[in-house]
């Protein structure tokens, strides 16, 4: 299921980059996106944006390919919002919580795809003095404008339905995991808990991966619906080492055949 959730995230990013007006071989392309896994560990993920270098050097600029990513986190957020509703069938409690990240992600993709928004932080860019702040601005509204282009309603109603397929994928390993401990909860609680994690985990960014804020919140849940404490607590490792660290290891051996393919041409003498 975790390799079914990279596959598929992958053909929205081979749609997002054709939409921009890139192709790239199939198979090459989707090593250079499994290597930014590598790095999935990094505080927000944003080391995953490594597979920009890669891109670079098939024409694709480091402002297109940073804009399918911001636009790909977005969906994923929007995603995973929707995908967390689910615990309110089992908990209505969790109702304003749920509907509170909902309305702060759709508020975030209105915010990215409205036109006023770049001309906005174009004037405010001209008014700053210090260059460096100046070319973080141009360089976010360059950002927002590529990403425009895919916050289009068709293009943001199908990668988000990629985003549910994708992560309800690794939300239904957990389920799995929960039957195998014989941890009784429903498909649908077993969704929710495990999409309401990972938005937890996003919101304290400065966590690698949410790292330690996503465990507290999927065990914390499964012991609130029943579950003995030690059986929470397996259960969350091993859906944890079957999504994010097998992730980590597939990016790895990805950026490792990447280096080693790059090594004889830089050590092949010039002509």
């Amino acid at each position: 299921l975790s390799v079914l959730n990279y596959l598929a995230r992958f053909a929205r990013w081979q749609m997002f980059l054709s939409r921009l007006g890139h192709h790239l071989p199939g198979v090459q392309h989707l090593i250079y996106y499994l290597s930014g896994f590598a790095f999935t560990i990094s505080p927000a993920k944003a080391g995953e944006a490594v597979r920009s270098i890669y891109l670079r050097e098939h024409g694709v600029s480091y402002s297109t390919s940073i804009a399918a990513l911001f636009v790909e986190r977005l969906q994923d957020l929007l995603a995973m919002a929707l995908l967390a509703s689910l615990i309110v069938v089992d908990s209505p409690t969790y109702g304003p919580l749920v509907a509170g990240a909902l309305v702060l992600v759709l508020a975030l993709v209105i915010a990215a795809s409205h036109r006023s928004v770049p001309a906005l932080l174009e004037r405010l860019g001209a008014r700053l003095r210090r260059p460096r702040l100046a070319n973080g601005a141009a360089a976010l509204v360059s950002l927002l404008r590529s990403s425009r282009a895919l916050l289009q309603p068709r293009l943001l109603l199908t990668g988000t339905a990629v985003g549910v397929l994708s992560w309800g994928g690794e939300g239904l390993g957990y389920y799995l995991i929960c039957q195998g401990l014989h941890v009784q909860i429903s498909v649908d609680l077993a969704l929710g808990i495990y999409a309401l994690a990972v938005l937890a985990g996003s919101a304290a960014f400065f966590l690698p991966a949410g790292i330690g804020g996503m465990e507290v919140v999927m065990t914390t849940l499964l012991v609130s619906h029943g579950a003995p404490l030690r059986a929470a607590i397996i259960a969350t490792l091993l859906c944890r080492i079957a999504t994010l660290w097998f992730a980590v290891a597939i990016g790895i051996a990805a950026a490792m055949s990447i280096e080693f393919r790059a090594t004889p041409a830089r050590l092949r003498p010039a002509a």
